[in-house]
């Protein structure tokens, strides 16, 4: 049967995820690897609260000139807090106890916040993504939609991490172990249980999110790419274009590097009953996923001079407020892609929002 990766139960549930109590717990760690994993996760912690603390507080100055792509990035740094604050913390004070010391309740909890936030990071990336596709692809129905449009794929992205993190309630619990401890284990009825649920969970976390992303990707390069072809109106609003590819690209990239190294490592140890599950270079694998979410705010801040002006201000409120750049990213999203296609019917229309990002 598959093993289970023993040495850190790590925030991905089924990280920890034994077939049965029946076989041996190694009860000694390594504390060298420990305190690294300590010092990991509590770096960590600390950057990924710090930063989507600081650009949630940056778009709250700018509450009265928000924008729907504000609302992608505040729901961002949420779902990016709750990865730092119901999936790292938790595993950080595990990680300190070597045991999960709650009763089965809090167990079956924590498991379940956990996958839930590592679902909504994921998820607001592929509702944010839609909503530049549709932006720049479908400029039409885009306008029509208006600011209404960018509700429905975070409540889709925020229910479907709510409703798929719901099997950890089940497939976890307050376990006795062989030794007389207890931990919050997995327990699956069949052998096969461990490799099916880790499977399932790369495929809707990362494999399926991964290629949706990058479709929509491609579709947007092609897009702007047959339209800087019919005319010069694409010369005009180029830095912008340029601008939100480039912001993109990046989010996909990091997105990747942080995840596929992850994910690669969980399938590896329960497909091989070979795998070097207690060395240091799984364990400190396991601990990439979450830079995904120390990144993020960042990403957005560079590319968008309005949040880091505001960031700015909030560090340095003595500073001057600099006017406003021209190329920055435009924060309506119809107004995006009629830039971008150079619809003359909606450019009247959308002008009056236009706001840098």
């Amino acid at each position: 049967p598959p093993r289970a990766l023993t040495t850190s139960p790590w925030h991905l549930s089924m990280a920890n995820a034994s077939l049965a109590p029946n076989g041996s717990v190694p009860d000694d760690r390594d504390p060298t690897l420990a305190v690294a994993e300590v010092a990991i996760l509590t770096l960590i912690f600390l950057l990924a609260t710090l930063s989507n603390g600081l650009v949630l507080g940056a778009l709250s100055r700018r509450r009265a000139r928000s924008a729907p792509m504000h609302r992608f990035i505040s729901h961002l740094c949420l779902a990016d807090l709750a990865v730092a604050l119901f999936q790292v913390l938790p595993q950080l004070l595990w990680d300190v106890t070597d045991r999960f010391l709650g009763p089965d309740p809090l167990c079956r909890a924590v498991k379940y916040l956990q996958v839930v936030a590592m679902f909504a990071s994921s998820y607001v990336i592929v509702a944010m993504t839609y909503d530049r596709h549709r932006a720049i692809c479908r400029p039409a129905v885009a306008f029509r939609q208006g600011r209404v449009s960018w509700k429905t794929p975070l409540a889709a992205a925020w229910g479907s991490a709510l409703l798929l993190g719901l099997p950890q309630l089940f497939i976890f619990s307050k376990v006795q172990l062989p030794q007389g401890a207890s931990d919050c284990w997995a327990t699956f009825a069949e052998p096969w249980g461990a490799r099916a649920y880790v499977s399932w969970v790369t495929l809707m976390v990362f494999a399926l999110p991964s290629l949706f992303i990058t479709t929509c990707q491609v579709l947007i390069f092609r897009e702007v790419a047959r339209s800087l072809e019919r005319g010069p109106q694409g010369k005009g609003v180029s830095a912008a274009v340029a601008k939100t590819l480039r912001m993109t690209l990046v989010i996909v990239v990091v997105y990747v590097l942080c995840w596929a190294p992850y994910f690669s490592v969980q399938l590896w140890a329960v497909w091989d009953p070979q795998a070097p599950v207690e060395g240091p270079a799984f364990t400190l694998l396991m601990l990439l996923a979450s830079l995904n979410s120390c990144t993020n705010p960042w990403i957005y801040a560079a590319f968008s001079s309005s949040i880091s002006g505001e960031l700015t201000r909030l560090l340095c409120p003595r500073r001057p407020r600099p006017r406003p750049r021209a190329e920055s990213l435009p924060s309506n999203s119809s107004l995006t892609a009629t830039s971008v296609l150079g619809a003359a019917n909606l450019h009247s229309a959308s002008e009056s929002t236009n706001q840098p990002l």
